[in-house]
């Protein structure tokens, strides 16, 4: 993508330096546009070191030398060239002038030309600017359907106070740049299972499997990227990049660390769902918990289990003719026998099939689980492709694709 970033006076003017180099890193191609307040707290030169093609200065709108032959207004031919403006951080003072439709600098003319370009807003302040009634009302009046504002996270801020107002983490910010598009809006709904449950033996002892929630993240990212509201249920072990998208205006994250609860949300969100997509690795066993440690002179040489609620099962029952259901098979085994087996009880809309390996047994090769790649079967009840070797994200790519009919 072709993004401008907006960087305006805050204390945290200084974390756009790691914005931009994780942006360039991803392929993007970054142009930085600073503001007064911003040349406080940063120097221009450093965003060139760290990759962004173009930095320019609050007055540069009236520098003919930042014009191309054949180009006459630099605000309006930098709105022409960009898919998206990202104004992070975006100061209290800023966000008045940009209100306001105060155009001194070059960053304001861009906004106020902006048009129909999608816009992020990221403020940063202290609580007590953020929570005054004319940045409330400021807020209110600057958001529309293709611009967003991302509230501030909570925590210790650059003052010495705690409370709202700061900017967020780094690599929250890259992970919502790449996933919100203002103006982009399916109106559908998806539920993600994603991590591994946990199925407790006793307060200190449980049983688990190595998955990373992985997959269930990338998937997340593009039905966000391409304007789904996204409801992930995070297992007991899900990787810390969840907490990135817990700032997204359309992510909801709920923490199901046991299959039970797992369950629980599944069922209660599924009816308001279009789809469900289970790349789960849930716990199919469950114990009678002890209520206290089991110690070592009182076990016995077999543990008491029962099987644990079938979530997918249950949500074949619930799914009416306009829901989608989509399943992830994690076999040691990828012949068709296997997988036609789980088609033949559980028939899903689609099934998306690999091999995994824990590398503790047999071989120390670890397939699928806290990887980036694998190789990969998508089955339906008329025929089984693949494998093919695609990324997490390159999956999560295809089922947008063909949930969308493409």
């Amino acid at each position: 993508m072709k993004l401008i970033l907006g960087v305006t006076g805050s204390i945290a003017a200084y974390k756009t330096f790691d914005i931009t180099r994780a942006l360039v890193k991803e392929g993007h191609e970054v142009k930085v546009v600073l503001t007064q307040g911003a040349l406080e707290f940063v120097k221009p030169q450093t965003y060139r070191y760290l990759g962004a093609s173009e930095v320019y200065l609050p007055t540069d709108d009236f520098n003919l030398t930042k014009l191309s032959r054949g180009q006459n207004v630099l605000h309006i031919e930098l709105v022409k060239w960009a898919d998206k403006l990202i104004i992070a951080p975006l100061s209290a003072n800023t966000l008045s002038r940009l209100n306001l439709g105060i155009t001194n600098d070059l960053l304001a003319s861009i906004f106020i030309a902006r048009g129909s370009l999608p816009t992020q807003l990221y403020p940063a302040m202290n609580t007590q600017m953020w929570n005054n009634e004319k940045t409330k009302k400021n807020i209110q009046e600057i958001t529309n359907a293709t611009t967003a504002l991302i509230n501030p996270a909570s925590g210790l801020l650059a003052c010495g106070d705690i409370g709202e107002g700061k900017f967020p983490e780094v690599a929250a910010v890259v992970d919502i740049i790449n996933t919100l598009n203002p103006g982009k809006n399916s109106g559908k709904k998806v539920i993600i299972t994603a991590g591994a449950t946990a199925a407790p033996l006793d307060p200190v002892r449980f049983l688990t499997n190595p998955s990373s929630g992985k997959m269930g993240i990338s998937v997340a990212r593009e039905f966000l990227a391409a304007g789904f509201e996204v409801s992930v249920l995070a297992g007991h072990q899900c990787t810390s990049e969840v907490n990135n998208l817990t700032l997204h205006p359309n992510f909801n994250l709920y923490r199901a660390p046991t299959t039970q609860k797992m369950r629980d949300h599944a069922v209660a969100l599924f009816p308001q769902a279009d789809l469900y997509i289970s790349t789960g690795a849930i716990a199919d066993i469950e114990f009678d918990v002890a209520s206290e440690k089991i110690k070592k002179e009182s076990m016995t040489t077999a543990l008491e289990y029962h099987q644990a609620a079938d979530i997918l099962k249950e949500i074949l029952a619930l799914k009416n003719s306009n829901q989608k259901v989509v399943s992830f098979a994690a076999e040691t085994q990828t012949t068709p026998e296997v997988f036609q087996e789980k088609m033949n009880r559980k028939p899903v809309d689609l099934m998306v099939g690999n091999k995994v390996a824990n590398g503790l047994v047999g071989s120390d090769k670890v397939e699928g689980f806290q990887t980036e790649n694998g190789n990969y079967f998508f089955v339906t009840t008329k025929e089984i492709k693949g494998p093919f070797a695609l990324t997490k994200k390159e999956v999560g790519l295809k089922l947008v694709s063909w949930f969308e009919g493409k």
